[in-house]
């Protein structure tokens, strides 16, 4: 997001936003604004035109026509020429016309320019989200990045709107006061400084908006907040019976905000009533002053007065939009705090040209790793000096308890962390940087809790891809254990799964996961507890698969069974973030004392 630093608001904050979409529209801006001078100059023309109008109504001539010459406005002479009053009231139709003309071309200019700021800003946004390091990502809240995708976005676009329409009401109000000038220099200074006054005491209104603009922000991520954590675990909030603990707390975040919103309301009536009791009060004074004390005519009184009463609404237009850009303001600040937080985490981008890897052909290597989640310099690692060696057409097996480190491996060899020391390579080559983006090509990862997306089991499997032999797909799904029980359901591959695979069990999920990876042929395989809701049969049938690719493809299963365990050529047991065992797995299952050994012996018993 092309934006410069955001200010607290009031005129900063307007020249920030738009400074921001002057970036994003180029010339369109300075086209929409030269409409917006031209629709403002031909409706003070066409005021001005009134007066010899008048002029002429209040003389009563026969033939309504006027003399120019000799006479002047503001001082400046008018040419020796005689207007009848068709041509005059022509004038002001052409005028009209003409204002009318400026102001659609300006609307669409506007309109676009509006449309493409947001959408350029969520876009700049989702970029941002998509660059930013895993480690950082995770510390984020996802509803708040959710809700600065959608909601704060839309705030910012009426922001922009609100920016806009307080310049082109300053742009009138200046053209109106060169044209009041010229009728009267001591009223015009009487009428605008009156209305300057005005804007200056309603101030505190105006503190108040951003104020309550940003606590507006905060409830309206709270509520974002609540929703998508009970979404997000619906199933599970059912089955405790949660909904009614959601519910109070959307209802009182619900509650807080009209008690905030009626306050808000109330004091800005009072604003906006007393606002309109002080100008209705300087109109009054203003025609007092006018014919008493300076001495105009009724006509000169009369044009005056159709300026202020073009003026005076500009007036309350400018204290209302200034009090709503105050409240939407907060948005901007916030989004753009957010995208320069994600843009001072985000990985390091390279051509993708300048950086081509191969597949494996002999290992893939975690070499003395060491890694520990959180900044603090005494929290405990995660990894300690782990050395895992990878061997390519293999399959590796890494057994261990929970919160061993087993999942810190998988993140490290995905490229979703960085080692505090030591490195990932791949053949002897270093993997780091720009580098990781270009190796997750090559890797196909199935977590325990399995993601899928809400459309048909035929979507989830090709993954976007454009076209993907029909073969291909059943025997991916054959090899997951999975060709039956999508052959058994009415639709087959056509079967809508749900919104994250919800019409599916949690086997079923896993094994369309595990269809996805094999059709991938992907280098390396990675498994962490990929089978964990699948039965013992379909467990093993998905070994067998495993075990039949052996040269093919280089397989990492994390588990706790043995049956995706045994077929593993290489074992590493680990314990707190250290690799306590490595072995071939025929050796570690001869070895009564292995890791493996007792891990197979509790698997027995358990069983029994």
């Amino acid at each position: 997001m092309t934006v410069p630093a955001a200010g607290q608001g009031g005129l900063a904050g307007v020249l920030d936003l738009l400074e921001a979409m002057r970036r994003t529209a180029g010339r369109r801006l300075w086209i929409a604004l030269g409409f917006l001078l031209l629709g403002s100059l031909t409706e003070g023309a066409t005021i001005l035109l009134l007066l010899p109008i008048l002029h002429l109504t209040g003389a009563g001539a026969p033939d309504y026509t006027i003399a120019l010459g000799g006479r002047s406005i503001g001082g400046i002479p008018l040419p020796d020429i005689s207007l009848g009053l068709g041509p005059m009231l022509a004038g002001v139709v052409v005028l009209v016309a003409l204002q009318a003309v400026f102001n659609r071309r300006k609307a669409l200019y506007l309109s676009d320019l509006l449309t493409d700021f947001a959408n350029v800003t969520r876009t700049e946004m989702f970029r941002a989200v998509t660059q930013t390091r895993w480690d950082a990502l995770v510390r984020l809240r996802m509803s708040d990045l959710e809700h600065m995708l959608t909601g704060e976005i839309e705030r910012i676009q009426q922001a922009g709107f609100l920016a806009l329409s307080i310049l082109q009401g300053a742009i009138g109000m200046v053209i109106f006061l060169l044209l009041s000038l010229l009728i009267s220099v001591p009223m015009t200074a009487f009428a605008f400084g009156f209305g300057c006054l005005a804007l200056l005491l309603l101030h505190p209104y105006r503190r108040l908006a951003r104020q309550f603009g940003e606590r507006i922000q905060a409830r309206r991520a709270e509520q974002f907040a609540i929703v998508s954590q009970f979404l997000g675990g619906l199933k599970t909030a059912r089955i405790l019976n949660q909904e009614p603990r959601y519910l109070r707390e959307f209802g009182a975040n619900l509650a807080t905000d009209r008690i905030d919103m009626a306050a808000y309301v109330r004091r800005n009536a009072t604003g906006a009533g007393l606002f309109q009791i002080a100008l209705a009060a300087g109109a009054a004074l203003f025609v007092h002053l006018g014919l008493r004390v300076v001495g105009l005519g009724v006509t000169e009184i009369i044009v005056l007065l159709l300026v202020l009463m073009r003026v005076a609404p500009r007036f309350l237009a400018l204290q209302s939009q200034a009090q709503q850009f105050l409240m939407d303001f907060p948005a901007y600040r916030r989004v753009r705090a957010l995208h320069m937080t994600l843009l001072a985490s985000a990985e390091e981008a390279a051509p993708e040209i300048a950086i081509m890897l191969a597949r494996p052909r002999m290992s893939i290597t975690l070499d003395r790793v060491t890694y520990r989640y959180g900044d603090a310099p005494d929290a405990a690692a995660a990894l300690a000096d782990c050395t895992i060696r990878i061997k390519v057409g293999e399959v590796t097996a890494l057994i261990g308890p929970s919160g061993s480190g087993k999942s810190t491996v998988a993140d490290i060899l995905t490229g979703l962390i960085s080692p505090e020391t030591g490195q990932l390579a791949v053949d002897g080559r270093v993997i780091a940087g720009a580098a990781l983006r270009q190796w997750r090509k090559h890797i196909a990862y199935v977590p325990q809790e399995t993601f899928l997306l809400h459309g048909t089991i035929r979507d989830n499997l090709i993954a976007g891809a454009s076209t993907v032999p029909e073969p291909d797909i059943f025997a991916a799904l054959s090899q997951a254990a999975a060709l039956d029980f999508v052959q058994a359901l009415p639709q087959g591959l056509d079967t809508v799964v749900g919104d994250r695979g919800t019409l599916l069990s949690g086997g079923e999920r896993q094994r369309i996961a595990l269809a996805r990876a094999f059709l991938a042929k992907p280098a390396l395989l990675i498994l962490d507890e990929a089978t964990s809701a699948l039965d013992w049969q379909s467990q093993a049938r998905v070994a067998s698969a495993l075990a039949a690719m052996a040269g093919r493809i280089t397989v990492l299963t994390i588990a706790h069974r043995p049956s995706m365990v045994a077929f593993a050529d290489t074992v590493y047991a680990m314990q707190a973030g250290r690799v306590v065992e490595q072995g071939r797995t025929a050796d570690l299952v001869n070895d009564s004392r292995s890791h493996l050994s007792r891990m197979l012996r509790h698997e027995l018993q358990a069983s029994h």
